[in-house]
């Protein structure tokens, strides 16, 4: 995810973590650790790509379930693809996501896809399924502030609905203004019947590691499909304008950029397709 017009902001993570939950430490990697990590700051990417001549469903299934065997790095946490799936996004690409340990762990592990022969034959042989920008991948810090199981287990086929909502603090807002309208966020969800929401729901918070991004941050929302994404801005429409007030009054956001998401690594299930 990345935008032009860029201004200098640098945004500490660790502040968010400290006011709405017990404990900031990076995820044990002796132990698989997926997207479920909650309450850990994660080093996450996002790469665009583009479809091929070759360009299948078929054929994607195929070359990420080569990219699987060919041996991950334990500090990869996670993978996920995404396909735009609205006509009104500005990103228009597919995105490729990645989670890391840490960045540290990010950039020894891309060192070493680099000069990885066997990671070169499965580039040029799936060039014509699709092509992405490994080189321009753009870093963020990345938290789950809120239990992201709350509303029911993601869809078993690795499916889910997915939107991307860029942010910029408004004037005079800072870490604290953010951190307070987060926990009102969070409030609003505790208060929410499962059933009315319908199934799994999770959202995440990206701060951009490059300090001239003229976004803030950008909220990761994700739901069980899209019937679930509906629902739940109908839910937030019928019942969160007092907490929608104030994240309005922290930040100015942009529209939803919405994709339809798939998993394409879960360490938990390795061999998951």
């Amino acid at each position: 995810m990345k935008k032009t017009n860029l201004k200098i902001f640098a945004l500490a993570v660790p502040f968010l973590i400290l006011a709405s939950c017990s404990k900031t430490q990076e995820p044990d990697t002796s132990e698989a650790v997926s997207w479920d990590a909650t309450n850990y700051v994660l080093f996450n990417e996002f790469m665009e790509c583009v479809p091929g001549t070759d360009f299948s469903q078929e054929a994607l299934d195929e070359m990420i379930a080569a990219w699987r065997d060919l041996g991950l790095s334990p500090d990869l946490l996670g993978a996920w693809g995404y396909a735009p799936a609205s006509e009104n996004n500005t990103l228009t690409n597919r995105e490729w996501e990645l989670s890391w340990s840490s960045q540290e762990a990010a950039d020894s592990a891309w060192a070493d896809w680099m000069g990885n022969s066997d990671a070169q034959e499965w580039s040029d042989k799936y060039e014509s399924v699709m092509r992405c920008d490994g080189e321009n991948r753009n870093g963020f810090e990345f938290v789950f502030p809120y239990d992201p199981y709350r509303f029911g287990q993601s869809p078993e086929d690795g499916s889910f609905a997915a939107n991307f909502i860029a942010c910029t603090l408004n004037e005079g807002q800072g870490q604290e203004e953010l951190t307070n309208a987060l926990i009102a966020y969070n409030n609003w969800l505790d208060g929410l019947n499962a059933d009315a929401v319908g199934g799994f729901y999770a959202y995440g918070v990206y701060f951009p590691v490059d300090p001239e991004s003229e976004v803030d941050y950008w909220y990761g929302n994700f739901h069980i499909n899209m019937d679930g994404m509906q629902t739940g801005m109908g839910l937030w429409e019928d019942t969160g304008a007092s907490t929608k007030a104030i994240l309005d009054s922290t930040g100015t956001c942009e529209n939803p950029e919405i994709f339809q998401g798939q998993v394409f690594y879960d360490p938990n299930n390795p061999d998951f397709s």
